[in-house]
Order: structure tokens, then sequence, then C-alpha cells
């Protein structure tokens, strides 16, 4: 069976949120864990698909250069993802979006990670919040 053609970016925003309670708990543990304070600030990344994909068993995974992005969810205009560490966008601002669905053979999308902008009001955060990790994303 031929592979579905991976998804069109179109375009990618970073939004500075309000930090849900779930926010502040992930945010206070990945402190914890890294050391270092952590502002209460998760941002949420916004990646526009046109169009959408088609439903199927084969699905694709999101990469920002070679980090995978385990957790992803659907909205309108396409997915999104909440970043926690704003030393993520330090580290990878400007490197592609990438999918794949066997982590080996990937699709660049020509699209870039761009820098969050400064939070001055921020939006209501979605309620769910993931770490980018090298391991396997979990559909």
């Amino acid at each position: 069976m031929q592979p579905p053609a991976p998804p069109k970016i179109t375009a990618v925003e970073v939004e500075a949120a309000q930090p849900t309670e779930a926010d502040s708990v992930a945010i206070a543990r990945l402190s914890a864990e890294t050391s270092r304070s952590l502002p209460q600030i998760p941002y949420t990344v916004k990646v526009r698909i046109k169009p959408k994909p088609p439903v199927t068993s084969m699905a694709w995974a999101l990469y920002v250069d070679d980090v995978l992005i385990p957790k992803y969810w659907e909205y309108e205009d396409g997915i999104y993802f909440t970043v926690l560490d704003p030393q993520f966008f330090s580290d990878h601002k400007g490197k592609p979006l990438r999918f794949s669905q066997n982590g080996v053979d990937f699709f660049d999308t020509g699209m870039k990670l761009p820098a969050p902008t400064a939070p001055t009001a921020p939006s209501k955060s979605k309620g769910k919040a993931a770490r980018p990790s090298k391991g396997r994303a979990r559909r």
C-alpha cells in the first residue's frame, strides 16, 4: 500500500498561553527535573495544515529538526503542541519542521520553528501539555 502524502504546513505560530493548573504542575515538575526555575508560561505552537490529511492508520510523527514531538492535538486549522521550557525555542529556533512515519525517512515541510513573541496578554491554554523528547510518539 502506498503511504499517504505528508501533510502540507501553511503556517507556524507560537503563542504564549495562560497556564492551566495542569500546566503549572508540569512546569514545576520540569523545573525540578532540570534544576532551573522556569517561567509559568506555556507556549502553544500552532501548525496550520491545508488541506487536512485523511484519517488513516498510518499516522505522521511531527519533528522539529531531529526532536520528536511526542504529543500533538488537532484544532480547526491543523495541529498544535505545547512547549513548557522556553529553552526549547533557544535550541531549535529556525530548525525545520518535518514529518515521518517510521523515524527514519523524513519529509521536510519547508517550514521552520519561529521564536515565540513576547508574552503580553497570554491566550488561554488548551490544557494539554507536552514536553518534546527523543522517544517515540504515542497516538
